[in-house]
């Protein structure tokens, strides 16, 4: 089935029309040939959007520019048509009996499965960029920029909390800690020397009582010596002495009145001690909230980490042994960076390559940076995998295995 490409006043282009065969495409060229721009114009056709915005991308001389790419195959032809004053250009996909489909661009992004990955640019890419461009290409069962922003929640919340705790730890060191025996609460001096007064009076109370017994048992002895001249005096005498030894004999055990002086003397010390209890167990409360806090976040953290552990775990990625991790892509558990040359160009590739799209093509703009041995290694797995690489390279054997490029048209030596 026949492929072609055409390329009509594009940049650098005069026209240039291709039908090429085979898994690897070389456009071929000096500097300033066209074949820059003939790569950026079939890039550009198949960008969904036309987001690259080429600033003037009509030649210089003609009213507009054309790209457009017929699969016999597909049955489509795909174009796009740059207009002055319309930089993005206009895009047009047709079924090959003429029908046009009202939605272009949706039926490009399905065609391709996403959009054109050009992967020698994929490794001039920063990390965080690769991983960016790998995870578009990844069904993963979790958006990790959301993921990420409740990472750093769950880590701000648990750093605040571990400075409350630090805070609070050292407050609660720097306390006196309160003696066991140490009351609950302060004590206020009036209620001691109520206590104190009533017990004084308590005391005065026997002491009068008692002084009164002995008074009137003087008197009794008085009174019995003088029997026969007082009797009737010392029986009333005895009665009141025997009442007032019941009414002594009813008070309450007499209180000790040092103890209570004692506690008034060391009132403040007592209130002191109470005041350290309660900042001590209102510090420990507070520390234990602040602990609380900080195993929150703590688990909130590990919690993410195992989602997104585990949503990478299951994640088809397009080759095995790659993943992302905080900083960017990772193969066999390596920073991709650290992978050697031949190994990452191979990965990309096949990152290029991945999904089962119905237009299978992957477009390589910087070809110049490729060796022999990596150029055949893109062959052999585009032609393994059933892709068409359209490649952008003037070194080696470029010219003799591409099509060369002249003046914005194909050189009459090109071959095929």
């Amino acid at each position: 089935m026949t492929k072609r490409f055409s390329v009509t006043d594009y940049k650098g282009v005069r026209q240039i029309d291709l039908s090429p065969s085979g898994s690897l495409v070389v456009i071929a060229g000096g500097n300033g040939a066209g074949k820059s721009s003939f790569i950026d114009a079939i890039t550009e056709l198949f960008d969904p959007k036309g987001s690259k915005l080429t600033p003037k991308p009509i030649r210089e001389g003609a009213d507009e520019a054309r790209a457009e790419y017929v699969d016999e195959a597909l049955q489509l032809r795909i174009s796009r048509v740059w207009k002055k004053n319309g930089t993005a250009g206009t895009l047009q996909v047709e079924a090959l009996d003429g029908a046009k489909y009202s939605r272009p661009s949706d039926v490009v992004a399905g065609l391709l499965g996403g959009a054109i990955f050009d992967p020698v640019e994929f490794l001039n890419l920063d990390e965080r960029r690769q991983r960016d461009a790998l995870l578009a290409k990844v069904d993963l069962p979790f958006d990790l920029d959301t993921l990420g922003r409740e990472k750093a929640g769950a880590e701000q919340r648990r750093l605040e909390a571990g400075r409350e705790l630090k805070r609070l730890q050292g407050a609660l060191d720097s306390l006196p800690k309160p003696a066991d025996d140490a009351p609950a609460e302060e004590v206020a001096s009036a209620t001691i020397l109520a206590e104190l007064d009533e017990a004084q009076s308590a005391v005065r109370t026997a002491e009068s009582i008692r002084r009164e017994y002995d008074t009137l048992g003087y008197q009794y002895d008085e009174l019995t010596r003088q029997h026969n001249e007082i009797m009737q005096r010392r029986e009333q005498i005895g009665q009141q002495q025997e009442a007032a030894l019941a009414r002594l004999n009813a008070l309450p055990a007499t209180p000790e009145i040092e103890p209570i002086q004692e506690r008034l003397r060391n009132l403040d010390e007592i209130n002191q001690a109470v005041r350290e209890r309660k900042a001590y167990e209102r510090t420990a409360a507070d520390l234990a909230a602040a602990s609380h806090l900080h195993e929150g976040a703590q688990t909130a953290l590990d919690e993410i980490e195992k989602t997104k552990r585990d949503g990478l775990a299951k994640a088809k990625f397009p080759v095995d042994g790659l993943s992302v991790d905080e900083d960017g892509v990772t193969f066999d558990g390596v920073p991709f960076g650290q992978v050697n040359s031949a190994m990452r160009r191979r990965v990309a590739f096949a990152i290029a390559t991945s999904g089962d799209p119905k237009l299978k093509l992957v477009i390589v703009k910087d070809g110049d940076l490729l060796d022999a041995d990596s150029v055949a290694a893109i062959r052999e797995i585009a032609e393994e995998r059933g892709y068409m690489v359209l490649m952008e390279r003037d070194r080696d054997e470029s010219r003799r295995i591409g099509f060369t490029v002249r003046d914005g048209a194909l050189a009459d030596e090109a071959v095929a």
